[in-house]
């Protein structure tokens, strides 16, 4: 197996960071990393924001749920989809397509790609960090923090930095379950996921000693219904995604 797989196969969410900082030439090689990431038509409909200013991440860790991680971390990332760039720029476009589904889509997509290449060069390097999903608890308080402009909103945020201690990987569903051959084939889906469920409360009664006895099915249900975040559809209407 050669080095990129390795750290492919490695992930872990670290929330548990040293006092390290990241080195500048590596935090660039990051964000280097991130923009040579594939983007649709060449677009490149995204745009990371690296928040240093401690007020703003302590408001962030609390918009987003309680995450101590945001302050802690060495770099804290937003990723943004960036559709303000495009209509600012490019000349001769017909500006409603601007806030179509199809381009709400791509910007978001490229966004998530430039992120996820941001993680793997990181963790390449030596570090750890988790994505924080929890800024969309309250999507339009964090925008108005960064003074995001129209046609942008902040996908996830990324904490980085150098991990203390070790973190064992969570299970992943089996692979015939997420890796199909022509068709959605289901056929085995339940009997697979049913041991899948086992194998899950048995992880988090031992990591937590036993102040959690859930599968992956109730768990990750509880977690829905707890952030539903109905409010994100007018939110993204109100920057400028009419989703026409």
């Amino acid at each position: 197996m050669n080095e990129t797989m390795k750290v492919l196969l490695a992930q872990r969410s670290i929330r548990k960071f040293t006092g390290q900082e990241i080195e500048p030439e590596k935090l660039r090689e990051i964000i280097s990393a991130a923009q040579w990431t594939a983007t649709s038509s060449y677009f490149q409909t995204f745009t990371i924001i690296n928040i240093k200013d401690p007020e703003k991440r302590a408001a962030i860790a609390e918009l987003a749920g309680g995450q101590p991680w945001v302050v802690n971390c060495s770099v804290f990332l937003m990723f943004c989809a960036d559709l303000h760039r495009a209509e600012k720029y490019w000349k001769d476009v017909d500006k409603k397509v601007f806030s179509n589904h199809e381009t709400f889509i791509v910007a978001t997509v490229d966004a998530a790609l430039a992120a996820q290449k941001a993680y793997i060069a990181a963790q390449s390097l030596g570090l750890g960090g988790v994505f924080v999903g929890g800024i969309r608890n309250d999507i339009g308080a964090v925008c108005d923090l960064l003074k995001l402009p129209q046609l942008v909103y902040p996908v996830f945020g990324m904490c980085l930095g150098y991990p203390a201690g070790e973190q064992e990987q969570r299970p992943r569903l089996p692979l015939e379950v997420i890796f199909k051959t022509d068709t959605y084939d289901e056929t085995k889906d339940a009997a697979l996921i049913n041991e899948y469920d086992q194998q899950v409360r048995d992880y988090y009664i031992k990591r937590t000693s036993g102040k959690i006895d859930d599968t992956w099915s109730e768990r990750c249900a509880k977690t829905l219904m707890e952030k539903p975040r109905y409010d994100v559809r007018e939110f993204v209407k109100e920057k400028g995604f009419t989703l026409s």
